[in-house]
């Protein structure tokens, strides 16, 4: 089959999504139930252990829905973050083998749009599964306490939104201010973005390798740091912070966070470009 559009082509690039979706949607749904059981074990033995901890629980109904919206809001960033780069990591899990690498070179499209398309299932097809498993999982903690305490009338969900950013009233939330949540939503997509680059160097064991050579480039990169500042500056501070604004340096971080990110992004294609039937990696 000759290829006209040597780019991309928005109605092949759609084909060759609903392709991904249509050849892997049993592991992709086992994942996602994965994730509503892990999800809803969590969720539901802390809303246990909060209202074990109180002998008058409808008394006390406010304060035990609040603790237990912070716990939720925690366990959602905790999980997003640690299932997100799992999930990077599966990106590349069909060129694992040599049939594998053969059905994606093979396909009648462009390398960059089998690329995007298993970026856009991988990444924000990820985020839509994960958000729908835990509001699963937050409403089976829901049915569970409101059939254990009838009475008690604030059993509800988490309000995720308003707990993660922006003044709520004088409760905790995650980013009070809007810099603080692009600068973490930043900091997501970079961490997220190694393991993509990591699947695609890596088509076997990718979380585990790509966790391993993060851990040990920080740590070389620490050590370089600290051996070239107590070289050139001794005792001296490297920057004086004082010359920036809180606001600035959460831009600044969140700029190149961004940037880290969509550098490791192509980085990942161009290898996922230079792919082989026979892999030499």
């Amino acid at each position: 089959m000759k290829i006209h559009d040597t780019f991309f082509s928005l109605h092949r690039f759609a084909n060759v999504c609903r392709k991904e979706i249509i050849e892997n949607w049993k592991s992709l749904l086992l994942r996602m139930l994965l994730m509503y059981g892990g999800l809803t074990v969590v969720l539901v033995w802390n809303a246990y252990y909060e209202y074990g901890r109180w002998q008058d629980v409808l008394q006390m109904q406010d304060r035990i829905e609040q603790d237990i919206w912070t716990f939720g809001t925690v366990i959602f960033m905790i999980g997003m973050g640690v299932m997100g780069c799992l999930s990077a990591s599966f990106m590349m899990e069909g060129m694992k083998t040599k049939n594998g690498r053969l059905g994606v070179l093979m396909t009648p499209a462009t390398m960059f749009e089998k690329f995007f398309a298993r970026w856009l299932v991988f990444t924000f097809g990820f985020l839509l599964a994960y958000l729908v498993a835990y509001r699963l999982a937050d409403w089976t903690r829901m049915l569970v306490y409101m059939a254990a305490y009838p009475e008690a009338e604030t059993v509800a969900q988490v309000p995720l939104l308003s707990r993660l950013v922006g003044d709520c009233a004088g409760y905790w939330t995650a980013f009070p201010t809007y810099e603080q949540f692009m600068l973490a939503l930043s900091m997501y997509f970079f961490f997220q973005s190694c393991f993509v680059l990591g699947s695609a160097i890596w088509s076997k064991n990718a979380f585990v390798k790509t966790f391993v050579a993060g851990v040990g480039i920080v740590i070389v990169y620490i050590l370089v740091i600290v051996m070239m500042h107590k070289l050139l500056l001794g005792n001296q501070y490297m920057w004086n912070m004082g010359e920036l604004t809180e606001n600035e340096l959460l831009l600044l971080i969140t700029l190149v966070s961004s940037f880290m990110a969509l550098f490791n992004w192509t980085v990942a294609y161009f290898r996922f470009k230079e792919s082989e039937i026979i892999n030499r990696w």
